[in-house]
């Protein structure tokens, strides 16, 4: 081999076959690949002439002449599983929440603690599963996640304690955390510029989907009722874990079809190996004209622009465990800090802000609304109070549910309150003689300056903390019912939680298709900046809003201008760097957006009892920044990924 011959043999592996190419095409070694290692290539590069100056081009040539089929399809169907189990993990707390409070014995903070941790899990997650992705490949690293989110929540819906159940699903949310910067990756990667942004935004319909069907399964299994919860015995397995064991099958199956997908090839060029890529595109072509006899794809050999050494994760046998550990380490916060160095540093700022302020607004906004429909709901309940006061009942069997009703210088004698529900009750400055309660379950009932004189208690659930400044005469209680004294409100409708999901996750859907066909056309910035301005200007009609049904059709309407924006945020997130940090860039902001999501949750969620002012203008003011932010964003939908 001649020293000439080494030379270009070092510089490019194999050539493309040039009947697939235009007539007179020839091609010259790249520049330095650490030159163009953090670069974006847009499609007017081509008129600099007709060598490939990237990797990134040259994958672009290979999708299309491998064209789309029914293997782009598949991966969108596994992909799209995948961000079916992020909405499942986000939706079913709200849905298991009673029926786990009143077997777990969990108390206010800690109910609001169980949703938390979901976000808490998910930004966790977000953040290693995105540098994992540039060091492990696209592939293993969904796939990986998607089994740790599938078993963990197998494994949630057997734990009989809360701490348990905090735990497991913290380790959940960690695996399904991946899934946001991971799948659109991914996906991304098998698909060429023109359509790029339609195919992507295809996406987030299985994000609605995950809605509606965790609303569904709920609807079919969780009881929809605070009254039936407690008429349901306590059972070793609930309904409610029947419902977490089925929210699984997403995220498992979604692994099981990811684990028959092949790596993204133009994570294979970037790690150098080019064979496997090969074999990759081969493998989408055969798919894609499976039905076309005799078809072939146009390569025989491979010219691979600056093409770079071979990259193996691997732990050397001559090597530290400690050591590598600290390797790693030290390559990771190489991916991170090539996020937020030159020549990406005001690209990654403004594109946190606008995550941050996107999220902020959406589920603030979300967790208002849900939180001011209770509001309305206990305001309706307490207008329809019944009042009784200064009467005296006398040799009564009460077998039917008290609900509602205050009690004032009552006299009780001889009466037997016998297998009812005592709901919402209030007894002021009572007295009850030779009285009998048995049987009773109790939710939000108190006695407050009474007296029972020779009164029996048997089998209630009348613990001490439901007694306020009350005297005791003669007066026994008999087998108080076992375990935990929460005063459980049974006060809780499952169709109000349904309607009001089942509405913005429809909503998503015509969303969706419509973004999909104007991403491409008119961009993703104006497309970003459109949907943010009109979602902060919305805002301002949540004022009207006085009843539920106002209120869910405003939501609706909410989550529908969104959907253009965060569809435009995704696919804009993806294209924006080079594939070396791409999905760890993309886990940065998806970990942000949990964060956001949290902060929200707190300032949104005790601002209810205040003006709607308050919430409207903090969300509208967040909303029109992020918009104002965009437009210092470079427009991404010729860049070549």
């Amino acid at each position: 081999m001649t020293l000439e011959t080494q030379k270009e043999d070092s510089e490019c592996a194999y050539l493309v076959h040039e009947e697939s190419l235009p007539a007179g095409t020839s091609y010259k070694s790249p520049p330095p690949p650490d030159k163009d290692a953090n670069r974006i290539y847009k499609a007017e590069d081509e008129e600099e002439g007709p060598t490939l100056h990237s990797i990134a081009k040259f994958h672009e040539r290979l999708l299309e002449q491998a064209g789309f089929g029914a293997f782009h399809l598949l991966v969108l169907l596994m992909a799209g599983l995948g961000l079916t189990a992020d909405a499942v993990e986000l939706f079913a707390v709200g849905y298991i929440l009673p029926s786990a409070e009143h077997e777990l014995c969990m108390e206010e903070y800690q109910k609001g603690w169980l949703g938390t941790i979901s976000f808490i899990g998910m930004m966790i997650g977000a953040l290693i599963w995105g540098i994992m992705g540039d060091r492990l490949g696209r592939r293993r690293t969904l796939l990986t996640a998607l089994a740790s989110n599938g078993i963990f929540g197998v494994i949630a819906a057997f734990m009989p304690t809360y701490s348990l159940l905090m735990l497991t699903r913290f380790c959940s949310s960690v695996g399904i955390g991946g899934s946001l910067p991971i799948v659109f990756t991914f996906y991304s990667e098998f698909l060429v510029r023109k359509n790029r942004g339609k195919h992507l935004s295809f996406l987030l319909v299985f994000w609605a989907l995950g809605g509606l069907f965790v609303a569904v399964l709920a609807w079919g299994i969780i009881p929809r009722s605070g009254a039936t919860i407690m008429d349901t015995k306590r059972l070793q397995f609930g309904r409610w874990r029947k419902f977490l064991l089925i929210c699984s099958i997403p995220a498992i199956v979604s692994a099981v079809g990811v684990s028959f997908l092949p790596e993204s090839p133009r994570f294979l060029l970037e790690m150098g190996r080019n064979s496997e890529a090969i074999y990759v595109y081969k493998q989408i072509f055969s798919w894609n004209n499976a039905v076309k006899s005799g078809e072939e794809y146009q390569l025989t050999e491979l010219e691979v622009p600056g093409k770079r050494p071979t990259v193996h994760v691997s732990i050397p046998s001559n090597r530290g465990i400690l050591r590598e550990m600290l390797r790693s380490v030290e390559n990771c916060w190489n991916n991170i800090s090539g996020v937020f160095g030159s020549p990406h540093t005001f690209l990654t700022l403004f594109l946190l802000v606008i995550w941050t302020t996107t999220s902020f607004g959406f589920y603030g906004i979300s967790i208002w609304l849900h939180e001011y429909t209770k509001v309305i709901e206990d305001n309706d309940f307490e207008s329809r109070t019944i009042k009784q006061a200064n009467l005296i009942v006398e040799d009564k069997n009460l077998n039917t549910s008290i609900e509602n009703t205050h009690f004032t210088n009552l006299s009780f004698i001889n009466v037997r309150f016998v297998q009812t529900l005592i709901n919402h009750c209030t007894f002021y400055n009572c007295s009850f003689t030779n009285c009998t309660f048995s049987n009773i379950r109790t939710s939000r009932t108190y006695f407050r300056n009474c007296e029972f004189i020779q009164t029996e208690f048997l089998d209630t659930d009348l613990y001490p903390n439901k007694f306020q400044a009350c005297s005791f005469n003669s007066s026994h209680f008999f087998n108080t019912k076992g375990g935990c004294d929460i005063d459980f409100d049974v006060n809780f409708k499952l169709a109000e939680l349904f309607y009001e999901n089942l509405f913005a996750q429809l909503a998503i859907l015509p969303g969706t298709l419509i973004s999909s066909f104007i991403l491409d056309r008119i961009g993703r910035i104006q497309t970003l900046g459109v949907s943010l301005v009109l979602t902060g200007l919305s805002v301002g009609f949540l004022w009207f809003a006085e009843s539920k049904e106002m209120i869910i059709a405003f939501e609706a309407t909410f989550t529908f201008l969104s959907v253009f924006g965060w569809n435009a945020l995704d696919v804009m997130s993806t294209e924006a760097y080079p594939a070396n940090i791409r999905t760890t860039s993309y886990g940065i902001f998806a970990a942000l957006s949990r964060l956001a999501a949290i902060l929200s949750n707190i300032t949104f969620g005790s601002a209810v009892e205040v003006s709607k002012l308050i919430p409207i203008i903090i969300s509208s003011a967040v909303l029109l920044a992020g918009a104002v932010c965009v437009t210092r964003l470079p427009e991404t939908k010729d860049y070549l990924v």
